[in-house]
């Protein structure tokens, strides 16, 4: 069955600020392509080519909704001004158990355009290009954290062997956190009977942080609270890009 375009997401966020902007958002597009470059030669019966280095975008079309601190127009016209890194997450099906996430990692704001048709709505859009290449991967958890606990698995497919990447994007804390932890564990069997760390988060606020997988993922994931930090809770959205299995490695 289709999924419904409201079942997507938006996060953004950098060194010391993050945002959930799904809801002043619209229109969440992924566009990625990969380059053909001709390298024919002198005797050759027919023309040959070469890959190129693969490139993508994602654009968002969204809403001017208000004028106050950390609205999408503000944090998107710093960010260019700022020449800021970003994390950028586009996130599809967000009513599955583990949805589809392509990532802009360590990107900047490409353009930012406002339209006011006199007869509709103000509308602003952003535009991100693939930083360090656009990564595809599948969302480990979005929601509120409020204890030492850890969250429900999900199901990657199969197991990979060459690392990958991990992302967090902590959107809200409840109170004040100091170095509140969490960590991404994987293990072959859904019990967690023996769960493997492949990363760990420490973070003392709101924030972006990108972290390298190594070695063998293990087919189910999960994140693994070990440290509230002091805070009461916290809202965050983490991804994981598993090499081999949720992207190709050229």
């Amino acid at each position: 069955m289709a999924i419904k375009a409201t079942q997507t997401r938006l996060v953004i966020g950098n060194s010391s600020d993050a945002w959930d902007f799904s809801g002043v958002s619209n229109s969440l597009d992924v566009s990625l392509s990969g380059e053909k470059i001709e390298n024919t030669r002198f005797q050759d019966t027919a023309k040959t080519y070469t890959t190129g280095d693969a490139s993508g975008t994602i654009t968002q079309n969204g809403y001017f909704d208000n004028t106050s601190a950390g609205s999408f127009e503000q944090e998107i016209a710093e960010s260019i001004t700022n020449a800021e890194t970003l994390y950028v997450g586009a996130i599809y099906g967000t009513n599955q158990a583990a949805p589809v996430a392509y990532i802009a990692p360590a990107t900047s704001t490409e353009s930012m355009a406002i339209n006011s048709p006199v007869s509709g709505l103000i509308t602003v859009n952003g535009s991100w290009f693939d930083g360090t290449g656009i990564k595809r991967g599948l969302q480990v958890y979005k929601g509120t954290i409020s204890s030492i606990s850890t969250t429900t698995y999900i199901d990657t497919g199969a197991v990979g062997s060459a690392g990958g990447v991990a992302w967090i994007w902590v959107t809200a804390v409840t109170g004040t956190a100091t170095s509140a932890t969490i960590l991404l564990q994987s293990d072959d069997n859904t019990g967690f009977a023996t769960p493997l760390t492949e990363a760990t988060f420490t973070f003392s606020g709101k924030g972006a942080i990108q972290q390298t997988l190594s070695g063998t993922i293990d087919r189910y994931l999960r994140l693994s609270t070990t440290s509230l930090g002091g805070a009461t809770n916290f809202t965050l959205c983490v991804v994981a890009a598993v090499s081999g299995v949720t992207y190709a490695v050229a």
